[in-house]
């Protein structure tokens, strides 16, 4: 897991992108969002995200897992 920021996050069409610390960008798909977080999720949250090092479309990353991050 790490850390991350929602960059984008589109619920019509059920897709986004989250900023990686290095400054990289990774693709999220809506069934990776964790249920409880899926209509709260906004641009600019905290999260925690498991990303695998596979291109998805023009990303070369995607996350696998994604949860609001909880301080």
């Amino acid at each position: 897991m790490e850390r991350a920021t929602v960059y984008r996050w589109n619920i019509r069409n059920g897709t986004g992108v989250l900023t990686r610390p290095d400054g990289s960008l990774a693709w999220f798909h809506l069934s990776t969002v964790d249920k409880g977080d899926v209509l709260a999720l906004r641009e600019g949250d905290r999260v925690d995200a498991e990303i695998e090092n596979v291109p998805q479309g023009d990303y070369e990353c995607r996350a696998v897992s994604v949860r609001r991050h909880v301080e």
